[in-house]
């Protein structure tokens, strides 16, 4: 599928700051992502050949989506080989995955939105599980010196209770990745980068307009929306131990704002159902360790269900019923 761009020029090797990860890349990135110092703890950069002979196209998929093209083949495929990964986006690029870098293979440069799309979302949240950091579809903001999450599937409203929330003052900490990690006995998250995607109705609504923001793609409908510095609120780059994940369920036929608690039981299969790539974790082997770090999370920290009306115009409300829930907590 082709975006009808015109190659980004390299920027030259510069060092980023994301996900708790210092990146080092030659990428044109256009999500804005900080600067980064010290050592990089993984390499990314794209070419235009296979860096490595292609025997592993040749080999059965560790994964295989149900969804096709056109001609049948799988529109995403894992391959798990001696030394790496190869994550296969058909008829678009192959990311491989070492442990200390990441090389996509992009034939066609006019890719190269999609391409970091991709990057950005499911294949460094494969890298973060393979290097044992559960990653967790989901937002998350900043209040009293600790991080609330809002997990959910796509258009659950995690990102808009998030929004809100930053009208308030709280930095936003993540936007749809929420790396997590155990420290010294406490569950932290890690940042994303300080970007969030809306919706044309969600940008309307927090920044009074959305034609001025650019699209995350000419296909996609979403808006790029910059945070901090001139942005919209404002963003935490700095882990924080995770003190409440919330599930929010956006209701049509609900004129009530309910919040209450989660068994440990089902809380562990919230998370597990919104792990941004459950199904891969498990292809890749990795659900043993991460089943334990979840059993382990569901006793640390709080998990509650939050149930509210859909619209715009009840979000304050639901803000202040999440401000007050989490005072007692």
């Amino acid at each position: 599928m082709k975006t009808g761009k015109t190659t980004r020029k390299s920027p030259g090797m510069k060092r980023y700051r994301l996900y708790g990860l210092t990146l080092s890349s030659d990428f044109a990135f256009v999500h804005n992502i900080p600067a980064g110092s010290g050592a990089p703890d993984v390499l990314f950069r794209s070419v235009r050949a296979p860096p490595v002979p292609d025997h592993w196209s040749r080999t059965s998929p560790a994964f295989a989506s149900t969804g096709r093209t056109d001609n049948g083949e799988p529109l995403f495929s894992l391959y798990r080989m001696t030394e790496y990964v190869v994550i296969h986006f058909a008829d678009l690029v192959d990311f491989y995955l070492w442990p200390g870098q990441i090389i996509a293979e992009v034939p066609d440069p006019s890719y190269d939105p999609v391409v970091e799309i991709h990057f950005l979302g499911e294949v460094l949240s494969i890298w973060l599980e393979l290097h044992g950091l559960p990653a967790i579809h989901a937002s998350a903001v900043v209040v009293n010196g600790g991080a609330i999450g809002f997990i959910s599937t796509n258009k659950g409203g995690k990102s808009a209770l998030a929004a809100t929330m930053m009208m308030q003052g709280c930095p936003l900490l993540a936007d749809d990745i929420l790396p997590l990690e155990c420290c010294d006995g406490i569950v932290m998250g890690r940042p994303g980068y300080p970007q969030m995607r809306m919706w044309p109705d969600e940008a309307d609504f927090f920044l009074g307009r959305y034609e001025h923001l650019e699209m995350v793609h000419p296909l996609y409908t979403k808006r790029r929306v910059p945070i901090g510095d001139g942005g919209f609120g404002l963003f935490c780059d700095d882990p924080q131990p995770l003190k409440a994940l919330y599930i929010p369920e956006r209701q049509e036929v609900h004129d009530t704002i309910t919040i209450e608690p989660v068994s440990p039981s089902d809380a562990l299969m919230e998370l597990v159902r919104n792990s941004f790539s459950a199904q891969i974790v498990e292809a890749l082997g990795l659900q043993v360790p991460r089943m334990n770090f979840f059993a382990s999370l569901v006793l640390k920290v709080p998990i509650r269900r939050v149930t509210y009306p859909s619209g715009f115009k009840n979000l304050s409300l639901v803000r202040d019923a999440l401000f007050a829930d989490f005072e007692v907590l």
